[in-house]
Protein backbone atom coordinates (compact mmCIF):
# COMPACT_ATOMS: atom_id res chain seq x y z
CA UNK A 1 0.00 0.00 0.00
CA UNK A 2 2.88 2.52 0.86
CA UNK A 3 4.41 1.78 -2.15
CA UNK A 4 0.65 2.66 -4.02
CA UNK A 5 0.58 6.12 -2.16
CA UNK A 6 4.33 6.86 -3.28
CA UNK A 7 3.67 6.13 -6.94
CA UNK A 8 0.41 8.16 -7.06
CA UNK A 9 2.25 11.32 -5.59
CA UNK A 10 4.88 10.88 -8.10
CA UNK A 11 2.61 11.25 -10.86
CA UNK A 12 0.66 13.92 -9.43
CA UNK A 13 3.43 15.83 -9.46
CA UNK A 14 4.69 14.96 -12.64
CA UNK A 15 3.13 17.48 -14.67
CA UNK A 16 2.46 15.91 -18.16
CA UNK A 17 3.43 18.60 -21.12
CA UNK A 18 2.91 18.45 -24.67
CA UNK A 19 6.25 18.06 -26.53
CA UNK A 20 7.95 20.87 -27.38
CA UNK A 21 8.96 21.22 -30.77
CA UNK A 22 12.38 22.79 -31.46
CA UNK A 23 13.44 24.42 -34.84
CA UNK A 24 16.40 23.06 -36.00
CA UNK A 25 16.33 24.72 -39.29
CA UNK A 26 19.38 27.04 -38.42
CA UNK A 27 21.62 24.02 -38.91
CA UNK A 28 21.00 23.40 -42.26
CA UNK A 29 22.52 26.57 -43.24
CA UNK A 30 25.48 26.17 -40.78
CA UNK A 31 26.15 22.43 -42.32
CA UNK A 32 25.76 24.06 -46.03
CA UNK A 33 28.61 26.26 -44.94
CA UNK A 34 30.68 23.57 -43.07
CA UNK A 35 30.07 21.46 -46.34
CA UNK A 36 30.95 24.13 -48.79
CA UNK A 37 34.19 24.84 -46.62
CA UNK A 38 35.51 21.78 -46.84
CA UNK A 39 34.77 21.26 -50.01
CA UNK A 40 36.79 24.79 -50.93
CA UNK A 41 39.31 23.07 -49.08
CA UNK A 42 39.69 19.62 -50.81
CA UNK A 43 39.36 21.64 -54.08
CA UNK A 44 42.22 24.18 -52.65
CA UNK A 45 44.39 21.32 -52.07
CA UNK A 46 43.75 19.29 -55.04
CA UNK A 47 45.22 22.25 -56.53
CA UNK A 48 48.51 22.36 -54.45
CA UNK A 49 49.10 18.82 -54.87
CA UNK A 50 48.74 19.11 -58.61
CA UNK A 51 51.00 22.03 -58.48
CA UNK A 52 53.30 20.21 -56.22
CA UNK A 53 53.58 16.75 -56.68
CA UNK A 54 54.72 14.47 -60.07
CA UNK A 55 53.28 10.74 -59.35
CA UNK A 56 53.67 11.72 -55.52
CA UNK A 57 56.48 13.03 -55.47
CA UNK A 58 57.26 16.85 -54.16
CA UNK A 59 58.38 18.61 -57.61
CA UNK A 60 60.89 20.09 -55.62
CA UNK A 61 63.04 16.92 -54.58
CA UNK A 62 62.67 15.76 -58.25
CA UNK A 63 64.61 18.75 -59.10
CA UNK A 64 67.13 18.63 -56.65
CA UNK A 65 67.39 15.02 -57.80
CA UNK A 66 68.15 15.78 -61.59
CA UNK A 67 70.19 18.92 -60.30
CA UNK A 68 73.06 16.50 -59.27
CA UNK A 69 72.99 15.24 -62.68
CA UNK A 70 73.18 18.65 -64.67
CA UNK A 71 76.85 19.84 -65.04
CA UNK A 72 78.26 22.48 -66.98
CA UNK A 73 76.09 24.85 -69.13
CA UNK A 74 72.96 22.69 -67.63
CA UNK A 75 73.87 23.40 -64.34
CA UNK A 76 71.02 25.30 -62.59
CA UNK A 77 68.55 24.31 -65.19
CA UNK A 78 66.57 21.58 -63.33
CA UNK A 79 63.72 23.13 -61.98
CA UNK A 80 62.82 24.82 -65.10
CA UNK A 81 63.17 21.65 -66.76
CA UNK A 82 60.83 19.94 -64.05
CA UNK A 83 58.21 22.59 -64.32
CA UNK A 84 58.16 23.14 -67.69
CA UNK A 85 57.80 19.70 -68.25
CA UNK A 86 54.91 19.35 -66.49
CA UNK A 87 53.04 22.15 -67.30
CA UNK A 88 53.22 20.55 -70.84
CA UNK A 89 52.19 17.10 -69.28
CA UNK A 90 55.51 15.18 -69.90
CA UNK A 91 57.63 13.28 -67.34
CA UNK A 92 60.60 15.21 -66.17
CA UNK A 93 62.35 12.40 -65.38
CA UNK A 94 62.12 11.57 -69.08
CA UNK A 95 63.18 14.87 -70.28
CA UNK A 96 66.18 15.33 -68.21
CA UNK A 97 67.48 11.67 -69.06
CA UNK A 98 66.70 12.73 -72.49
CA UNK A 99 68.98 15.72 -72.50
CA UNK A 100 71.88 14.17 -70.75
CA UNK A 101 72.11 11.48 -72.61
CA UNK A 102 71.90 13.83 -75.93
CA UNK A 103 74.14 16.78 -74.52
CA UNK A 104 76.70 14.69 -72.36
CA UNK A 105 75.68 17.27 -69.60
CA UNK A 106 76.32 14.63 -67.06
CA UNK A 107 80.20 15.08 -67.58
CA UNK A 108 81.04 18.26 -69.75
CA UNK A 109 78.52 19.38 -72.28
CA UNK A 110 78.94 18.79 -75.86
CA UNK A 111 79.99 22.39 -78.08
CA UNK A 112 76.61 21.78 -79.77
CA UNK A 113 75.29 22.30 -76.40
CA UNK A 114 77.63 24.84 -75.41
CA UNK A 115 77.73 27.24 -78.38
CA UNK A 116 73.55 26.66 -79.90
CA UNK A 117 72.21 25.56 -76.87
CA UNK A 118 70.71 22.37 -78.48
CA UNK A 119 69.58 20.51 -75.37
CA UNK A 120 68.70 17.27 -77.64
CA UNK A 121 70.78 17.08 -80.60
CA UNK A 122 67.35 18.20 -82.88
CA UNK A 123 68.11 19.23 -86.31
CA UNK A 124 66.93 21.98 -88.13
CA UNK A 125 66.84 25.63 -88.70
CA UNK A 126 68.34 27.98 -87.86
CA UNK A 127 71.50 26.07 -88.50
CA UNK A 128 74.50 25.74 -85.84
CA UNK A 129 77.82 26.89 -87.10
CA UNK A 130 76.29 25.66 -91.15
CA UNK A 131 75.52 21.98 -90.28
CA UNK A 132 72.34 20.19 -89.78
CA UNK A 133 71.88 20.93 -85.98
CA UNK A 134 69.47 23.48 -84.78
CA UNK A 135 70.82 27.06 -83.31
CA UNK A 136 68.54 28.26 -80.66
CA UNK A 137 69.01 31.88 -78.69
CA UNK A 138 68.92 31.01 -75.30
CA UNK A 139 69.25 27.55 -73.22
CA UNK A 140 65.36 28.26 -72.14
CA UNK A 141 64.71 28.22 -75.44
CA UNK A 142 66.39 25.05 -76.68
CA UNK A 143 64.86 23.68 -73.46
CA UNK A 144 61.64 23.95 -74.55
CA UNK A 145 61.86 22.79 -77.66
CA UNK A 146 63.51 19.49 -76.80
CA UNK A 147 60.50 19.03 -74.28
CA UNK A 148 58.20 19.78 -76.70
CA UNK A 149 59.59 17.68 -79.28
CA UNK A 150 58.84 14.44 -76.87
CA UNK A 151 55.77 15.71 -75.59
CA UNK A 152 54.69 15.35 -78.74
CA UNK A 153 54.98 11.78 -79.07
CA UNK A 154 53.93 11.71 -75.14
CA UNK A 155 51.08 13.09 -76.98
CA UNK A 156 50.70 10.18 -79.14
CA UNK A 157 51.09 7.20 -76.79
CA UNK A 158 54.90 7.18 -77.13
CA UNK A 159 55.74 7.48 -73.07
CA UNK A 160 58.69 5.15 -72.71
CA UNK A 161 62.38 5.49 -74.39
CA UNK A 162 61.97 2.31 -76.26
CA UNK A 163 58.47 3.31 -77.54
CA UNK A 164 60.17 6.78 -78.88
CA UNK A 165 63.55 5.51 -80.05
CA UNK A 166 62.26 4.47 -83.41
CA UNK A 167 61.20 8.23 -84.29
CA UNK A 168 63.59 10.09 -82.32
CA UNK A 169 67.21 8.29 -82.44
CA UNK A 170 69.05 5.96 -85.10
CA UNK A 171 70.78 3.97 -82.79
CA UNK A 172 68.49 1.15 -81.64
CA UNK A 173 70.40 0.88 -77.80
CA UNK A 174 69.59 4.62 -77.68
CA UNK A 175 66.34 3.68 -75.02
CA UNK A 176 68.53 1.67 -72.96
CA UNK A 177 70.41 5.00 -72.26
CA UNK A 178 67.54 7.05 -72.04
CA UNK A 179 66.12 4.39 -69.05
CA UNK A 180 69.61 4.03 -67.16
CA UNK A 181 69.49 7.89 -66.48
CA UNK A 182 66.27 7.86 -65.79
CA UNK A 183 66.91 5.22 -63.29
CA UNK A 184 69.23 7.24 -61.99
CA UNK A 185 67.65 10.16 -62.01
CA UNK A 186 64.92 8.94 -59.39
CA UNK A 187 67.52 7.60 -57.28
CA UNK A 188 69.14 10.99 -57.03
Amino acid sequence: MQILIILSSLLYDFNFKEPEVIDYSYLTDQVTIGIDHFETEVDEYQKYYETHYFNGEYIDDIAKKIEKYFNSTLNGKAYFVVEYSLSVGLDPYLAAAVMLQETGCYWNCSGLMKKCNNVAGNKGRPSCGGGSYRKFNTLNDGIKFAINKLNSYYKKGKKTPKQINPYYAESKTWHTKVENYMKKLKKG
